[in-house]
């Protein structure tokens, strides 16, 4: 059973993460969807860090909740969106992907 239920994690949340890293691709996005992105970042990351040690996925989780933390502080106003930070995040989204790859690979 809880082998049925990583397996659906990981699945699901692997699409999510590729997703959001196509959207990160682009060079250029509109403000109106770069809170979308926020959004979409933070629940994932949230996902992540809070299910994710649970079914194995320790050190995905580590990374996961320093973006959920980053944009926690955006959802508060206490940060703000900008190019630079777009671009870590899309670095971090392909570190975390490359990591939830191997550990599920390794279990």
């Amino acid at each position: 059973m809880l082998a049925e239920i990583r397996k659906q994690f990981y699945k699901d949340t692997l699409k999510e993460l590729e997703g959001i890293n196509g959207k990160l691709a682009s060079d250029n996005i509109p403000p109106e969807e770069q809170s979308l992105i926020a959004e979409k970042v933070f629940s994932v990351s949230h996902q992540i860090s809070g299910t994710g040690p649970m079914l194995g996925f320790d050190s995905t989780s580590l990374l996961a909740k320093k973006l959920e933390s980053t944009f926690y502080d955006i959802r508060r106003g206490e940060r703000k969106i900008t190019p630079q930070l777009l671009w870590q995040t899309k670095r971090a989204i392909d570190a975390m992907i490359k990591s939830f790859n191997e550990e599920n690979n390794s279990q």
